[in-house]
């Protein structure tokens, strides 16, 4: 299961570097939208409400990612033919509640997030916290809920899927943060190596350096 996991984000993220204008947006409490078979609610036992006159909806299930992510598949089925772009990229630009996609020119990106708003919309799905690496794409009076303003003067960077893109740049980058202090734990070295998300294997001589260096630390029996 975890691989199959880091094969999808593999196979995700690689696409995504494909574009030459890429955008990232994620889908609002997606998981809480899908609706569950009326004659199955009451086999659900962990349950959210706002108040009391509200509706009743499932929270917190370990089968929600599938019926979330069956039910985006279904909505790119059915909108094929109105939004064909956006099918596409709900099929294969999409991990989890993230849609990471792009296009080789602005006029395509701009209606590809288009017809992504308007197609998640058409069941009551809200995208937010848009980014790209393009100013076109966002300093636009379509999109009022992005990640950042490229009015800023300091250097953008975004989590996306876990790794931070840096976006001015258009690159991916690698931060660590490690305490100063004159005495580690074997323990603590191996959460150092732990912390470093690397899907695509950009850091492969670095996390093997490090990983001969842990490899030692037990053959001379170290503390």
């Amino acid at each position: 299961m975890k691989g199959d996991v880091v094969e999808d984000v593999f196979e995700t993220i690689t696409r995504f570097r494909r574009h030459k204008f890429a955008f990232t947006t994620h889908i609002q409490k997606m998981y809480r939208q899908i609706f569950v078979e009326a004659s199955q609610r009451d086999l659900q036992r962990i349950l959210w409400k706002v108040g009391p006159e509200e509706e009743i909806v499932t929270y917190g299930m370990s089968n929600a990612p599938f019926l979330a992510i069956r039910t985006l598949q279904q909505l790119a089925q059915d909108e094929k033919t109105r939004f064909p772009l956006a099918s596409e990229a709900l099929l294969n630009d999409t991990y989890m509640d993230d849609i990471v996609s792009g296009a080789p020119d602005t006029e395509t990106a701009h209606r590809l997030q288009s017809e992504l708003q308007d197609a998640l919309q058409s069941c009551r799905m809200v995208l937010h916290k848009w980014s790209s690496n393009s100013p076109e794409l966002l300093n636009t009076s379509l999109w009022s809920d992005v990640e950042h303003s490229f009015s800023a003067e300091f250097d953008l960077s975004v989590k996306t899927l876990g790794i931070s893109w840096k976006l001015l740049q258009d690159c991916f980058v690698f931060e660590v943060s490690i305490l100063s202090k004159s005495l580690f734990t074997k323990r603590e070295v191996l959460s150092v190596i732990a912390r470093l998300y690397d899907p695509l294997g950009f850091l492969g001589p670095v996390l093997t350096r490090a990983k001969v260096l842990l490899q030692r630390l037990w053959q001379q029996k170290l503390d």
